[in-house]
C-alpha cells in the first residue's frame, strides 16, 4: 500500500509553479538585452511613433523652448506638479537631438521602465515564467493606452510597477527607502500613484491577516471602493457604465483601430482563459479567494468597475477621460501576475505567440497607412506661408478613433502654429495660454468645436488655414485659406 501510494502522488500534482518550492527556471541576462531590443522594435520601423497625444506633446515641447526665448507672447509655463514628467523628458530632449528623434527617445525610455516594472511585479509576485509573461506584456505595451498618446499616465504607471514590486517583495526598510518612487511618479500622473499606495496598504494591512480570514478585509476594500464611486457621482459630472466590468482582463487593450483586432483580442483571451482555468481547478476554492496575489488583482478589477470613465473636474476644461481604460492596463498586469505560475501548454503557447504576431503585424501596417497620410500633411504644411495659423481637421470616417486627431500639431514644429492645439486651453498640461494671443485657441470649447467640425472662424482667427482630408478615399490632404463665418466641417465636406 505504501508503494502505492507513492505511485499516485506524481499524478496530483498540478502544472504550477508553487512559490513554496522556489521553482525558477533558467535565465540568463541575453533573454532581457533581446527582449528589450524587440520591444523598442515599434519605436524605430517607422518613420513616426503613431500615438495620437505624442504629436501634441511634442508640439508643446517646441512651444516650451519658444516661450524660453520670448518668442511665444500670450504664452506661458505653469508651475504644477503633476502630468508633467514626460513633457519634461521632451523638453530636455528636443532641442538637443531634434523633435523627431526625441520622440523615439522619450517614448522608447517610458515603454522600457513600463515593460520591465510589469515584469518585475509579475515575477516578483509568482515564480518566472516567461512563456507566460513576454508576449503578454509586450501586447499590452502597446495597446489602447499607448496608441492614445497618455504617456505621462504611462509612464508613472509604469514606475509604480518597479514600487510595488520592491514593496510586495520586501521588509518596511526596503518599503520606505522606495517612497521616492511615488514622488517621481506623481510627476508623471496622480492616478497610478492612487491605485498603487492603496494596493500597498492593503497588502500591508492583509500581510496580517491569516488567508482565509483576509475575505473579511477583501470585502471591506471593495465596500470603500464602491464609497468613492458614489463620492465622485455626487461632487462632479460624471460618466459611468457597467460595461466598464468587461476590461479587467486588460485584454481590451489590443483593440485599436478596427474591426481586424478582435482576432488578436480572441486569441489572446482565450490563452488566458485557459490559464485561469486551469490555475482554480489546482486549488480550493478557499485557498482562491485567500490568495494575496488573486486579491490584488480583484482589487484592481473593483477600481476598475466602479470608479467612473469620465470625470469632470472644475479645475480643467478638459474632462478626465479613458478612466477605465487605463484602469484596465494597470489590471490586466496584475492579472498576469495572477496567472503566471501556471505551465502553458503547447497550444496556449501557440495562440499567445499567434496573437502577438497578428497584433504587433496590424499595428504595423495601420502604422504605414497613417504615416503617409502624415506625410503629406507634412507636404502641405510646408507650403503655407512661414508661421501660419494652422487648424487641422483630420478625421478618418472608416475608424472609430481619430488616430490623425493632432497630427498638424507635429507638422507645425518649427514651421507654423497649431492653432487649435488643446494642450494650453486644457488646463491640465504646463503650457497655457491668454485670451486674444496670437499662437493658439485660449478656449477649450473653441478647440472642442474644431474636433467636432462645428467651429465659426471669427475675425480674430485670422490670417488662418485650414488643413483637411479630401479625395474620394479621404487619404489626400487639402488646405483652404480660411474667412470670417466659414464652418470647418461643412468646407471639408464639400471638397
Amino acid at each position: 500500500m505504501p508503494s502505492q501510494e507513492r505511485k499516485s502522488a506524481p499524478e496530483k500534482t498540478p502544472e504550477i509553479h508553487h512559490r513554496d518550492r522556489g521553482e525558477r527556471p533558467g535565465f540568463s541576462l541575453g533573454i532581457p538585452l533581446l527582449f528589450s531590443l524587440l520591444l523598442l522594435l515599434p519605436c524605430l520601423w517607422q518613420s513616426r511613433i503613431q500615438a495620437i497625444d505624442l504629436s501634441s506633446h511634442a508640439y508643446n515641447a517646441w512651444l516650451v523652448s519658444l516661450i524660453a526665448q520670448n518668442r511665444a507672447p500670450g504664452l506661458w509655463i505653469a508651475r504644477q506638479s503633476n502630468n508633467v514628467l514626460f513633457d519634461l523628458m521632451l523638453d530636455w530632449l528636443l532641442p538637443r537631438f531634434g523633435a523627431a528623434a526625441a520622440q523615439r527617445i522619450a517614448v522608447g525610455i517610458s515603454v522600457l521602465i513600463f515593460s520591465w516594472g510589469a515584469i518585475l511585479l509579475i515575477s516578483r509576485c509568482r515564480p518566472r515564467n516567461w512563456w507566460f509573461v513576454l508576449p503578454s506584456v509586450a501586447v499590452l505595451s502597446y495597446g489602447f493606452v499607448f496608441h492614445l498618446g497618455f504617456f505621462n499616465f504611462y509612464l508613472g504607471l509604469g514606475i509604480c510597477f518597479w514600487y510595488l514590486a520592491c514593496f510586495f517583495s520586501g521588509g518596511w526598510q526596503r518599503r520606505l527607502l522606495i517612497t521616492p518612487l511615488l514622488a517621481l511618479a506623481w510627476l508623471a500622473h496622480p492616478l497610478p500613484v492612487v491605485w498603487a499606495a492603496g494596493l500597498a496598504i492593503y497588502t500591508a494591512v492583509a500581510e496580517h491577516f491569516r488567508p482565509q480570514a483576509r475575505f473579511v478585509l477583501v470585502v471591506a476594500a471593495m465596500l470603500a471602493l464602491l464609497g468613492v464611486h458614489f463620492f465622485l457621482a455626487a461632487w462632479y459630472r460624471c460618466l459611468w457604465s457597467i460595461n466598464q466590468a468587461w476590461d479587467v482582463t486588460g485584454a481590451n487593450q489590443l483593440l485599436l483601430f478596427d474591426e481586424k483586432y478582435k482576432i488578436p483580442y480572441m486569441f489572446l483571451l482565450a490563452a488566458w482563459g485557459l490559464a485561469l482555468w486551469r490555475w482554480v481547478r489546482a486549488r480550493p476554492w478557499r485557498d482562491v479567494m485567500g490568495d494575496l496575489v488573486f486579491q490584488r488583482w480583484l482589487l484592481a478589477a473593483g477600481a476598475l468597475a466602479a470608479i467612473p470613465s469620465i470625470i469632470m473636474f472644475p479645475q480643467y476644461a478638459l474632462p478626465f477621460s479613458f478612466v477605465s481604460e487605463r484602469l484596465s492596463l494597470a489590471a490586466g498586469v496584475l492579472f498576469l501576475a495572477l496567472l503566471a505560475e501556471v505551465q502553458l501548454k503547447h497550444h496556449e503557447k501557440a495562440l499567445l505567440v499567434l496573437s502577438a504576431l497578428m497584433f504587433f503585424s496590424f499595428v504595423f501596417r495601420d502604422g504605414q497607412k497613417l504615416n503617409r497620410i502624415e506625410n503629406r500633411i507634412g507636404a502641405v504644411v510646408a507650403q503655407l506661408p512661414s508661421h501660419s495659423r494652422v487648424i487641422g481637421f483630420l478625421r478618418i470616417p472608416s475608424q472609430s478613433r481619430p488616430q490623425l486627431l493632432h497630427a498638424v500639431d507635429r507638422a507645425c514644429i518649427g514651421r507654423c502654429f497649431s492653432y487649435a492645439s488643446y494642450e494650453p486651453s486644457s488646463r491640465q498640461f504646463r503650457v497655457r495660454a491668454a485670451e486674444g494671443n496670437p499662437i493658439v485657441m485660449a478656449d477649450y470649447d473653441d478647440v472642442a468645436s474644431v474636433e467636432t467640425g462645428d467651429y465659426v472662424v471669427q475675425a480674430g482667427d485670422l490670417p488662418a488655414f485650414l488643413v483637411y482630408l479630401c479625395g474620394s478615399d479621404q487619404q489626400q490632404v487639402c488646405s483652404h485659406e480660411l474667412h470670417q463665418g466659414d464652418v470647418i466641417g461643412t468646407i471639408a465636406k464639400a471638397q
